[in-house]
């Protein structure tokens, strides 16, 4: 239970990612938080490239962390923990309050003197350093934290830090003298092994299910503890070259795949928080109805800021192009383009971002994938695509598109139909709640629709899922080439992308270079969508690298004759085109 007040209270640990003492504290200090009534986050210093993937994550000034700390400030009273010697941050300190200053053991006394916090269960002595495996070192403190945080226990790292405490427990290293062993690490034991049974521990007390790399997991431990998600991770399973029926990337997985896909099936929102191994992760826990909101470390900076929601002001999206002028120019033989965005991922927020400015000085449409988490973690930039132009904003330039499951990216070719729909209505319900009508997505993206090695029409169940969360269209990814409608039926159409450039990594029907324009296939009248890659062409180190090729493909999208408008509008034109008999339809479908 949050304190209610003005502003709600956040305690905030500022630390080194590699400090050893921040599994310590982490999680010890996420219960202590939830007994004083307020919330917990952290800020963990590193040395960062901000590529995709990147181990330690977003760059500091293009990854917005300072905005992020200033947000926090203003809508929050926040009070610091400091470990180590963070520096980033240091001279901002006197913007609130320096709780506790020092080592975990100090730390620790301090918070749990503070009102409300009742005394711990219990002591957890964890290692330090990474323990041996059968698959090599493996920092196993970090993924302990349901045990500290769900079991309210004392994390230390020596016997004598927990003092007088009773009911001690040891994890992963002999047990001192009169201690408890609650679990030692097996000379069989990998990763998947020792995660999954950490896990399996708090099966029936976890709300959620957090999966990625030892970093992935540490710079975001604090929101996994507020979330109470238990963390798994296990390293990818090869498929033999001779195997590999499409790509290595989207067949293999994680060993620890299906373990975190059976925990998270009974969740809700179906969803697993964190960063997969690749592709195959994805396909598989998709199959379960399981979306994934994948995350990067600081991407976000801050995720505590879904805990204080930002309602956004009233918004007036400017008016779409009326029947008659969509007649016209239906007439008249023209294009309609747009450029489609993956992905609806909250790592991807700063790329997402960079491409909106970018069609505002090129006056591209752009169709925007977005989940749940986007709305929740981003809250004053976001709402730039309900502000109108004149004011700085991309109204009507930028259309939010429904992605994945709603709550994460999902393969939506091969998840149950009725678990997707019960998602996608309730993240409509959520966005609705936060973004009005004007920022609430009414058409849907395709992840993956379809099945790679034909790209063959999506089953007519998947459209009636669509149609029955209350989209009023898809943009898929199956078909790729001339415009075609992929299903039509009474308040719905899936439409295809019209250029033919395939790729085996997702999003697998995408274009990366201007040349690729020249895949779209004909004739006219119809449409130009086409997909491109956020975080592969919008992150700061691919803008340095390949900007201006981005740019040049904006200019050619912008040129030719072609008309800018957004995905909204594109559906109802394919729907006249059809309805003229100008382009195929390959499925009527029933309501």
């Amino acid at each position: 239970m949050i304190k209610t007040s003005a502003k709600p209270v956040v305690w905030l640990l500022l630390a080194r990612l590699d400090d050893p003492q921040v599994p310590l504290v982490l999680p010890t200090m996420a219960w202590m938080a939830a007994d004083a009534g307020v919330l917990c986050e952290c800020y963990l210093e590193a040395s960062r490239s901000g590529e995709l993937f990147a181990p330690s994550g977003s760059l500091v000034c293009s990854g917005q962390h300072h905005q992020a700390w200033n947000w926090l400030h203003a809508r929050a009273q926040v009070r610091y923990v400091v470990l180590g010697q963070p520096q980033l941050f240091a001279s901002s300190l006197d913007m609130g309050e320096v709780l506790v200053a020092g080592d975990a053991a100090a730390i620790h006394a301090v918070l749990l003197a503070e009102p409300g916090v009742r005394p711990p269960s219990g002591a957890a002595l964890l290692p330090l350093s990474p323990i041996a495996t059968a698959e090599g070192d493996f920092d196993v403190a970090t993924y302990l934290h349901p045990d500290i945080c769900l079991g309210r226990r004392l994390a230390v790292s020596e016997p004598s830090a927990a003092g007088a405490i009773a009911d001690k427990a040891a994890f992963f290293v002999p047990a001192p003298a009169g201690w408890k062993q609650a679990d030692a690490a097996l000379p069989s034991d990998t990763p998947a092994s020792i995660t999954t049974r950490i896990a399996e521990r708090w099966r029936t007390s976890a709300n959620g299910v957090a999966f990625g790399d030892p970093l992935a997991i540490r710079s975001q431990l604090a929101w996994h503890c507020r979330a109470h998600r238990v963390s798994l991770w296990g390293r990818k399973s090869h498929v033999p070259p001779a195997a590999v029926r499409v790509s290595a990337y989207v067949e293999e997985r994680s060993t620890a795949c299906d373990a975190a896909g059976a925990m998270a099936a009974a969740c809700d929102p179906p969803l697993i928080t964190g960063r997969q191994t690749g592709d195959g992760d994805i396909l598989a826990w998709s199959a379960r109805g399981i979306g994934m909101e994948i995350t990067d470390p600081c991407r976000p900076p801050l995720p505590v800021v879904e805990a204080m929601p930002q309602t956004w002001a009233p918004h007036t999206i400017p008016a779409q192009p009326d029947d008659a002028q969509l007649a016209r120019w239906a007439d008249e033989g023209r294009q309609l383009a747009c450029i489609l965005v993956h992905s609806g991922e909250i790592a991807h927020n700063e790329a997402m971002l960079a491409l909106c400015e970018l069609a505002g000085r090129h006056n591209v449409a752009l169709g925007l994938a977005a989940c749940v988490g986007r709305y929740r973690t981003c809250p004053q930039q976001w709402e730039m695509i309900a502000t109108a132009r004149q004011a700085g904003g991309f109204a009507g330039l930028v259309e939010p598109l429904l992605y994945g499951n709603g709550w994460g990216v999902m393969a939506e070719g091969v998840a149950p139909p009725d678990r997707l729909q019960s998602a996608l209505r309730s993240a409509l319900a959520t966005i609705r709640a936060i973004a009005g009508d004007a920022g609430t997505p009414r058409g849907h993206f395709s992840f993956l629709d379809t099945d790679l090695e034909t790209l063959a029409l999506p089953a007519a169940a998947l459209h009636r899922a669509y149609a029955g969360a209350g989209l009023a269209f898809d943009l898929s990814s199956a078909k790729p080439g001339r415009s075609r409608l992929l299903h039509r039926q009474d308040g719905f159409v899936a439409l295809n992308q019209t250029c033919r450039c395939v790729h085996p990594a997702s999003p697998y029907v995408r274009i990366q270079d201007p040349e690729d324009l020249d895949t779209a296939a004909g004739p006219r009248p119809g449409w130009l969508l086409a997909t491109l890659d956020a975080p592969v062409v919008a992150f700061a180190p691919a803008v340095w690298d390949r900007g201006t090729r981005i740019s040049e493909l904006f200019r050619r999208v912008a040129g030719g004759g072609r008309i800018a408008a957004t995905p909204s509008t594109i559906a109802r034109y394919a729907r006249l085109l059809a309805a003229r008999g100008v382009v195929p339809v390959d499925r009527e479908g029933t309501p």
